[in-house]
């Protein structure tokens, strides 16, 4: 797999940018010369006699060749492009008989003028939305920023705090970067870096997000997903990754592996605590041999009781069964009771059927104030 260029999502929007920008200044173009004919009663120049124009030109070529891919598959550029050529159309109606006749008639006229501000206007919308697009990614991967980042998760906050469905993020590292950059230079390393985000990118599901956290490091954002299912979707990515061999741009090979450290987003705590507890995991993950994906420890410790709904934390059993909240999956024990069981809630009720041993009193306690005051 080839290295592809430093933020190729950038470069996309800027090349939509500029191709918008291209195509009002043609047809800004357009309107100078069709104005110089119908004054001077003069032939126009044969391309503002064509009707069909817009396949013709540069705007329409480039549209066309990029119709289905996104982001030009919406339907706010799809009516600029119904736009473009509906106006050269007119246009071309208009300069024919312009130059030719007298006047043209004034209703004619102003039906033209709506086209061009109709053209202009969304053309500035999609040009200042991309722009905006552009402000958010980092020039050097092409992942979202930081500061889009914490605005992001502060609306996921939100939204998982009203709707109550889960949602994961991830810490991503990739592995021995150090060690690259020193064998292979910078300049290896940031295509690398490109190259990493750039698959995060393209293998993640069209819903999550990929921020650039840190030096090697990225911040995924998983909505409605519990994190049994985060761990199947990084694992994929993970696996992805280290199956590729990635060349740089001077033919050199380099293998990449990387490591995810993964949480529950709980709307209870902040996004700076929440990222720790991402970090944790990827600690774990690096010393347990890196190139692996692992899920907070705290967040494998929530189990569910069938027989009430509970949900307990405990620190001596892994992954459960049956936990809709939370989206877990695996064995429950029903035969004793857990070592430690720390907090046991039924949709923010204690379940008082369940005894705590002594090291986790305290915080069975400060749950029951808890869910009284809830």
């Amino acid at each position: 797999m080839v290295i592809p260029d430093a933020a190729s999502h950038r470069s996309r929007h800027e090349a939509i940018v500029n191709a918008i920008d291209r195509a009002v200044r043609q047809i800004d173009d357009r309107l100078v010369r069709f104005h110089r004919s119908a004054v001077s009663k003069v032939r126009p120049d044969e391309d503002l006699l064509h009707l069909g124009a817009h396949g013709a030109s540069e705007f329409g070529a480039w549209s066309e060749e990029r119709k289905q891919t996104p982001p030009l598959d919406q339907p706010a550029f799809e009516t600029l492009v119904a736009l473009h050529e509906s106006l050269l159309n007119h246009l071309a109606l208009l300069a024919e008989r312009a130059w030719k006749t007298e006047k043209v008639p004034v209703e004619e006229y102003d039906a033209l003028l709506d086209k061009v501000t109709a053209f202009h206007d969304q053309a500035i919308r999609l040009s200042k939305a991309f722009q905006a697009a552009i402000s958010d990614i980092d020039p050097l991967t092409g992942a979202q920023t930081r500061q889009v980042m914490q605005r992001d998760l502060k609306r996921e906050v939100v939204r998982a705090r009203r709707s109550g469905s889960p949602a994961c993020i991830a810490l991503a590292d990739i592995d021995h970067f150090k060690l690259i950059n020193d064998t292979h230079g910078h300049g290896v390393g940031d295509q690398v870096l490109a190259a990493v985000s750039t698959s995060l990118i393209d293998n993640l599901r069209p819903y999550d997000s990929v921020y650039r956290y840190g030096g090697e490091e990225f911040l995924i954002c998983l909505p409605d997903t519990g994190p049994e299912e985060a761990r199947r979707v990084l694992e994929r990515v993970r696996a992805r990754i280290a199956k590729e061999t990635f060349t740089s741009d001077d033919g050199r090979e380099v293998s990449l592996t990387v490591s995810f450290g993964v949480t529950l987003l709980n709307p209870r705590r902040s996004i700076p605590e929440v990222v720790e507890r991402a970090d944790k995991a990827l600690y774990v993950a690096k010393e347990a041999g890196r190139n692996r994906v692992e899920v907070c420890a705290s967040v494998l410790e929530l189990r569910c009781d069938h027989r009430c709904g509970a949900h307990e934390r405990t620190r001596r059993h892994g992954p459960t069964d049956g936990c809709h909240r939370f989206g877990l999956r695996g064995p429950v024990r029903h035969r004793g009771q857990p070592r430690v069981l720390v907090l046991s809630r039924c949709h923010g009720r204690l379940c008082r059927g369940l005894r705590a041993q002594p090291a986790g009193r305290q915080r069975l306690r400060r749950g029951r104030r808890e869910a009284e005051q809830r």
